[in-house]
């Protein structure tokens, strides 16, 4: 006999919003397994224990919700580049510090790292590039590359250059760790900051 899950209880009246959570919740443990089946609302009602109607009351279709989740994960990114930034002395060393910070979530979390990045990410209608899920998290890493080049307007454009390169290596380093676990790749640390070292270095064509 197969294994029902407990029956959620209801939230007293007004509290809409903790069953809101609660799927968001769900759903970001099953999209956590990068082996997982794919997503779907009926599956997410049974990890929360309610009826599928009760997931639809706040998710219109499977791809608002897996949008949400990213959305609410790209936050705990930032929180993490930002705590790793906030504990490095010189610019050079935050720039080192955060994109060690964004390797290291996508290795914590390998599904919804794929989810976040690896997949195409169904997005809201219309969507402007100030709207992209992660759109923060990067912001945050050109800013700490314009730092390095000494700030001020001028060094955005350079910096959102870098940041870029630096982003391609980074979500390459991620990627591959998942996806090929057993080869023997060198620390973590060593290649982040060989990367970053490089990439600084670089000069306009």
């Amino acid at each position: 006999m197969t294994e029902q899950k407990t029956q959620r209880k209801r939230n007293p009246r007004g509290q809409g919003e903790r069953l809101r959570d609660d799927i968001i919740a769900s759903a970001s443990r099953l999209l956590a397994d990068p082996t997982s089946p794919p997503l779907t609302l009926r599956a997410v009602a049974r990890e929360v224990g309610v009826a599928a109607t009760s997931v639809y009351l706040h998710f219109d279709d499977i791809d608002s919700l897996v949008f949400t989740v990213a959305d609410s994960h790209f936050g705990e990114l930032v929180r993490m580049q930002e705590e790793a930034r906030d504990k490095a002395d010189t610019p050079y060393d935050q720039v080192l510090a955060m994109s060690m910070a964004y390797c290291e979530f996508g290795l914590a979390n390998p599904g919804l790292y794929q989810v976040m990045f690896a997949n195409p990410l169904p997005l809201p209608e219309p969507a402007t590039a100030d709207q992209m899920p992660g759109r923060a998290a990067f912001q945050a890493r050109r800013d700490a590359v314009a730092a390095y080049l000494g700030g001020g307007e001028s060094s955005i454009p350079e910096a959102f250059r870098i940041t870029l390169l630096i982003w391609q290596q980074l979500h390459g380093t991620v990627s591959l760790r998942i996806s090929r676990p057993q080869f023997p790749w060198p620390p973590l640390e060593a290649t982040v900051t060989d990367a970053v070292n490089r990439l600084l270095a670089v000069t306009p064509p």
